[in-house]
């Protein structure tokens, strides 16, 4: 783990843990658990995972200690443990001081959500399942190390953060700052209209490499969101997202979708459809598509739980291989 992350983790565990003793009430302790246990039947792969297994994808602890009205910390570790693989270590999601600036402005320093990634899973939903299209399909990660402003108001918010680009998994810094930023007008109080961009070169100008293209990201986002409704449609294009420090450029791009309808209190049923192309310009016929439809209940206050049914897909000239997945997913609040 980079050195200066573990520094900062340590340093605010240390100051969240103290202030504990002269004021407990300021400080909250919770976790939070996406576990599965599911069937997946898939066709055409070397290595097939198959059959009912479980699956722990997320494991959380959060620490959050208020300072005062304007000064709090952030810590929250991440563990997952995948069928047929071993636990992994422990990550640092988030680990970060925030800063409350007036009543609509935040500024974060540290390990801490970027902003689309941030903004279109709070509108799709249903994250314990399955992320956005984005993070599934690696055009983008949640969070990263660095320093983030978000500002939120009644017809337009915005944040923008400039970090490392290593991510939360791996931090590394590279020779140069990474910038993401996003915008939204909420053209009414259901309504948004979106877009976010990211440029830079991810942490992989390091050591010997150079830098020879630059990472981008473009998204645009439409949706829709009320207590019975959610739907919308999410667009992603980047432009040599991995190819930083090789001459050979590359570009991909999709499409996320998804609805939604909330017909009680406790019950509600969802259907998303994403489809991507993973290499434009070095595998222009790869095409990924996948399919998830569910039913979610809220049994209590602590557990969620969905009926899923999933169908992944990816086919090239040379390749044509499916997935199907179904079982119960579940999210524990603690």
């Amino acid at each position: 783990m980079n050195l200066r992350l573990s520094k900062l983790a340590i340093t605010l565990l240390a100051l969240g843990i103290s202030a504990n003793a002269a004021a407990e009430q300021q400080t909250e302790l919770s976790s939070q658990i996406f576990a599965n246990f599911s069937n997946i039947q898939q066709s055409d792969v070397s290595v097939p995972i198959e059959g009912w297994e479980f699956d722990l994808k997320r494991f959380y602890l959060d620490l959050n200690h208020q300072f005062n009205e304007t000064w709090s910390a952030v810590i929250t570790t991440d563990v997952q443990w995948r069928r047929q693989a071993d636990p992994t270590d422990v990550w640092f999601r988030h680990a970060y001081v925030e800063r409350k600036i007036g009543d609509d402005k935040k500024l974060w320093l540290g390990v801490a959500p970027l902003p689309w990634i941030d903004y279109v899973a709070r509108k799709v939903g249903y994250r314990y399942v399955d992320p956005s299209i984005n993070p599934m399909e690696g055009f983008a990660g949640p969070t990263d190390l660095g320093v983030h402003f978000y500002q939120k108001g009644e017809q337009f918010s915005y944040g923008a953060s400039v970090v490392t680009g290593g991510g939360f998994k791996k931090p590394t810094v590279g020779d140069s700052a990474d910038v993401e930023a996003y915008a939204a007008w909420h053209a009414t109080a259901n309504w948004d209209v979106a877009v976010g961009i990211y440029t830079g070169s991810r942490a992989q100008d390091k050591d010997e490499a150079n830098k020879l293209n630059t990472a981008e990201r473009f998204n645009a986002s439409v949706n829709y969101q009320s207590k019975q409704w959610r739907f919308g449609v999410e667009y992603v294009h980047s432009n040599n997202w991995n190819q930083v420090a090789t001459p050979i450029e590359d570009a991909k791009s999709g499409w996320g979708s998804w609805v939604s309808y909330r017909y009680a209190p406790k019950y509600s049923v969802f259907l998303r459809y994403d489809t991507s192309n993973p290499s434009r310009r070095l595998n222009p016929s790869l095409e990924k598509d996948y399919i998830q439809a569910g039913w979610d209940w809220k049994a209590t206050s602590y557990l969620t739980v969905a009926f899923v049914a999933k169908h992944k897909e990816q086919t090239s000239a040379t390749v044509d291989r499916d997935s199907n997945e179904f079982g119960v997913w579940t999210m524990w609040n603690f």
